[in-house]
């Protein structure tokens, strides 16, 4: 969660301020520093126990501990999460695949790196409002799982 925060948060909005070399730092530290499987690994990990752990909560799924505030509470956070997650997968994947595509063939001018008619800059826009809802749905459910057992 934290690493996500400050990827978002700070990371993305200063790379974003260095233009094309500010991609191309991005790029490095996604895939040859290895950062994107590694966050993908500590999430699925992540996501993993927490299942685990819900299932031994809801004493195996049982509708009946599911149904209570607890059991609504760590419902809700799980699916926050794993909204996050697959906002991670999915909607973010062309991004990142277009920061791979930089390491291999890297602009050879600011110019050159723009696209016609805005386009960069209505992806950099759709980018950074589904980074912000995946930090929010990670924010909530962090409070969520962190409060669920003092529902009553």
């Amino acid at each position: 969660m934290g690493s996500i925060v400050l990827a978002v948060l700070f990371i993305e909005p200063t790379a974003k301020a260095f233009g094309t070399t500010g991609e191309r730092f991005l790029a490095y530290a996604l895939f040859r520093m290895r950062l994107l499987p590694i966050l993908v690994g500590a999430a699925t990990v992540t996501i993993g126990t927490g299942a685990a752990l819900y299932w031994i909560a809801s004493g195996g799924l049982r509708v009946q501990w599911i149904t209570t505030s607890t059991g609504l509470g760590f419902t809700a956070g799980a699916l926050a999460a794993l909204a996050a997650f697959a906002i991670a997968l999915i909607v973010l994947k062309p991004q990142f695949d277009r920061l791979a595509a930089l390491l291999d063939n890297p602009p050879a001018s600011e110019v050159e790196a723009s696209s016609p008619l805005g386009e960069s800059e209505m992806d950099e826009a759709r980018v950074r409002r589904w980074s912000l809802i995946q930090v929010s749905l990670l924010l909530f459910a962090i409070a969520a799982m962190a409060t669920a057992r003092y529902l009553r």
